[in-house]
């Protein structure tokens, strides 16, 4: 089983590397919504709509 998840971040690194778009804050469409839409990194509207928070659950026996 660990091998599976050794090849799929191999994956995911891979893709990464090839990736032209590899920073949000570097991403047009990231500055655009931000320009448009949720005013600054931080501000109280980013900050409500990208945020989340976490509650303790119980864990699955898979």
């Amino acid at each position: 089983m660990v091998d599976v998840f050794k090849k799929r971040s191999n994956s995911l690194y891979a893709i990464d590397e090839k990736s032209t778009l590899r920073k949000s804050h570097e991403n047009p469409y990231v500055k655009e919504v931000y320009k448009e839409f949720l005013e600054k990194p931080g501000s109280h509207k980013a900050h409500e709509l990208l945020h989340t928070s976490y509650a303790p659950r119980r864990k699955y026996n898979i």
